[in-house]
């Protein structure tokens, strides 16, 4: 029995997996309930495992509450093992979710937690790989080398991922390679799209607290006016894109809100600003996160403001190349030759770019709906559960066919191990 079939078998079971998850919603790094379940999934397995667990650094912490996140002390995750020795790939999948409310009557297993909600598809990532879990355990003793799971917290919030790299999750046994691939409802179904290089771009969001000083509209020149610096900024962000970098690059850059006072007639003492920008080039990442700082001091201090920032990022993903030529040929075998392509960089982020900057990685857009769906973080998102045996068929033919191929002739023969 070849493995999609195996995984074809285990739909019900991966269904179970993902209901269960769907119903519990956690949202960022400290996900307690979604790590308990997966771990007794893998106690059930027989499959070695542990808590990833620590305290949140006391800015990050801050900097997440003051951003509108729960107060969160704590982050939590899991990684697991399966098999031995060299070489080691990782599967990786998020476990959060958003802050959306879910709309009742979409799915027969909505959220049992208001305001929060799968929708972004970690519930299904979650299910497909604690059954890719069981599948690779059924075969540990036939592994070339070891299978590390990591079920991640705080994608979303951008950074989880590096939380679990500075737990120490590339190490003991050192990871030589990793992959993932997350769902898209609105791509046709069985449908694996990749970029080789940049697949998604590196995300900076600047939340701008500009403190004036108050007063009557009729005496504007005993106030300092938040509002006039807030416009001010406005205008000189969005020029940066457009006059400081060369127009063959792409630059997203958008000042997303601005908030403040609360009559025609007062001047308030503080304004807020949300500045996003997504590029897709280090250097271009490197001058926009040296200006856009500088463009606020300079303009702010130009009007007598004083200001606080909180400074949120996210790094783009690389698809490595040579990686993605050897996992390509794993993946047809599932899905079939014409079910895999190569697609452009898109302008969305994702947290899996940490873990490509530690060791060579590969993200791959899966497929598992039509054109006419929902998107995803749409709260009407809905997945086609059929396709998650295949998703769980991916994970494990490219873990092993990869150990395999990596240990040809009993040893390593990658040049990045």
């Amino acid at each position: 029995m070849d493995t999609l079939e195996k995984a074809l078998k285990n739909g019900r079971e991966i269904q179970k997996h993902r209901h269960t998850i769907h119903r519990n919603p956690e949202i960022g790094f400290y996900l307690p309930e979604t790590c308990d379940y997966v771990m007794k999934c893998l106690e059930e397995m027989g499959i070695e495992h542990k808590l990833c667990e620590g305290k949140i650094d006391e800015e990050i912490r801050a900097k997440f509450s003051k951003a509108g996140f729960p107060d969160m002390e704590y982050y939590t995750g899991v990684v697991a093992t399966i098999g031995k020795g060299k070489p080691c790939i990782m599967l990786r999948a998020e476990m959060d979710a958003l802050p959306v409310n879910e709309p009742r009557g979409v799915v027969n297993f909505s959220s049992k937690n208001p305001g929060k909600m799968h929708a972004c598809g970690h519930d299904a990532h979650t299910a497909m790989l604690i059954s890719a879990a069981k599948l690779l355990k059924n075969i540990e003793t036939e592994l070339n080398g070891t299978v590390k799971l990591l079920f991640q917290p705080g994608e979303e919030c951008g950074c989880g991922a590096d939380m679990m790299i500075r737990h120490g999750v590339l190490e003991e046994p050192h990871v030589d390679a990793a992959f993932s691939l997350h769902v898209v409802p609105n791509q046709r179904g069985g449908l694996v799209t990749y970029t080789p290089g940049t697949m998604t771009a590196a995300m900076e969001t600047f939340e701008v607290n500009i403190l004036g000083k108050g007063g009557h509209s009729s005496l504007p020149h005993l106030c300092i006016d938040p509002l006039v610096i807030c416009n001010q900024l406005y205008t000189t962000l969005n020029l940066l894109a457009t006059r400081e970098i060369d127009p063959r690059e792409t630059v997203t850059l958008t000042v997303g809100k601005i908030s403040g006072g609360s009559a025609a007639n007062i001047i308030p003492d503080s304004a807020k600003l949300s500045v996003g920008c997504r590029t897709f080039k280090k250097e271009v990442t490197e001058h926009m996160q040296r200006r856009i700082p500088e463009v606020i001091e300079h303009t702010v201090k130009m009007w007598k403001g004083k200001y606080e920032t909180t400074h949120f990022f996210t790094p783009l993903t690389y698809a490595n190349p040579k990686l993605c030529g050897e996992l390509i040929p794993y993946m047809k075998e599932v899905v079939g030759e014409e079910n895999v392509e190569i697609c452009p960089s898109v302008s969305g982020s994702d947290d899996f770019g940490y873990i490509s900057q530690q060791v060579p990685g590969m993200l791959v857009w899966f497929g598992t709906g039509d054109e006419t769906q929902p998107a995803l973080h749409n709260p009407n998102m809905q997945i086609d559960e059929k396709w998650l045996p295949y998703g769980t068929a991916i994970l494990v033919n490219v873990a092993t066919r990869w150990l395999a191929q990596s240990t040809k002739n009993g040893r390593l023969n990658r040049e990045y191990i």
